[in-house]
């Protein structure tokens, strides 16, 4: 959907209104030269589908028709290839800012979307015990002045607690007029916090621009200019240097497709807006290190709908110019009978707070202590070696 500059300012007074958690959007100078994006897939993208095992001597047997061909796959390296869909990254990988992971689970075995994603966002070996996510307490344990944002309709469960954060949204509701927002601001201007809301809303416009918005589903398209309107507001000399960021559409239980289906299409979304995000950073993507995770994997094999089911381990990524190099991060399982956890998942071997721990290391160089903060009850868990410089 295409708006212009009235329309989308109209629009962003009401979405600023409704979802931003703070009362303005006016960052302090940060500390730190690192800017972290932590975008969530929500509903379990298939790892196998997304970064293909091809050389797996097991792969095309346990797959079937589900079995991508390599001369489909941007090859990585002589084992793993990425889907046709995410092509648009070898431009990344070439760059040596694309670091490829594989066999990653939460610490805690569930198939439940509920369960999983409360831990992944929480940062805890198990799916209750607090209400603050680990970005929040981030944000506590950082030294320094230091901000976070919400790209997302709502505030997302990893940026929720006592630190307060911002919210941006670009909740489409019905125009008004000019001379109904003019009585709206005359109106707000007797309630403080009512008042630099409205303002913070029309001073956005300005940072994003006139770009076609859309929601926060994948599967309408929404990546690519949600991560453009992303990098204009983190790009700022004194903006944000923590955000999330959520797409949903990746429970894929029917129709999954192959290359070209649709999940490939939605992989092919999620890779062009992480190209389009770097690119629309400009200098500041030099100091900015993104990283994608989902819930958890799915099935190793397909299902009888053409689907894969809930799983557990899979794959995710970390991109950004402060990684060592290109490569794929695995303690590769394998996907033989025998080495399928309980007969139907990608067995996990890789814990996702050890990535994240090694992204915040190398993106804000926090002691091991901070770490343990920021991800209680994890101190066995060591940040994955050689990811980031």
């Amino acid at each position: 959907m295409t708006m212009d500059r009235r329309e989308f300012v109209r629009n962003m007074c009401y979405g600023g209104i409704a979802t931003f958690a703070a009362p303005r959007i006016s960052f302090a100078q940060v500390a730190q030269s690192g800017r972290l994006v932590f975008v969530l897939l929500r509903g379990g993208f298939d790892g196998l589908a997304a970064v293909v095992p091809y050389g797996d001597p097991e792969y095309a047997a346990l797959r079937g028709a589900f079995a991508f061909k390599e001369s489909e796959l941007t090859p990585l390296d002589d084992t793993f290839g990425l889907a046709p869909g995410l092509s648009p990254l070898r431009v990344m990988w070439d760059s040596n800012e694309l670091a490829v992971i594989h066999a990653m689970a939460i610490p805690h075995r569930t198939r439940s979307h509920f369960d999983g994603q409360a831990i992944l966002e929480t940062g805890l070996d198990h799916p209750a015990g607090s209400s603050d996510g680990w970005l929040n307490r981030l944000l506590q344990v950082m030294s320094g002045r230091r901000t976070g944002i919400a790209i997302a309709a709502g505030m997302p469960l990893s940026l929720s607690g006592p630190f307060q954060v911002e919210s941006w949204s670009p909740t489409q509701l019905g125009a008004v007029d000019d001379a109904f927002l003019e009585r709206l601001a005359v109106l707000y201007r007797a309630d403080a916090a009512l008042h630099n809301r409205f303002e913070a809303a029309l001073q956005q416009q300005e940072l994003v621009g006139e770009e076609p918005m859309a929601r926060g589903n994948a599967r309408r398209g929404g990546i690519t200019p949600l991560m453009q309107a992303a990098a204009r507001i983190l790009r700022q000399d004194q903006g944000p240097n923590i955000a999330a960021m959520e797409f949903s559409g990746w429970d894929t239980h029917a129709n999954q497709g192959m290359a070209g289906g649709a999940l490939d299409r939605l992989l092919g979304q999620l890779a062009e807006g992480l190209v389009a995000f770097r690119t629309a950073m400009g200098p500041a993507w030099q100091t900015t290190t993104v990283v994608v995770m989902t819930e958890f994997g799915r099935t190793a094999r397909p299902n009888g709908t053409r689907g894969t089911d809930h799983g557990t381990a899979g794959a995710g990524f970390v991109l950004g110019p402060r990684i060592t190099r290109a490569k794929v991060i695995s303690d590769w399982p394998g996907v033989g009978q025998n080495a399928l956890y309980e007969g139907r998942d990608l067995k996990p071997t890789l814990d996702t707070r050890a990535v994240l721990k090694a992204a915040l290391s190398g993106t804000f160089d926090l002691t091991a202590a901070q770490l343990d903060r920021v991800f209680p009850n994890s101190s066995a868990v060591r940040a994955s070696s050689g990811l980031m410089v």
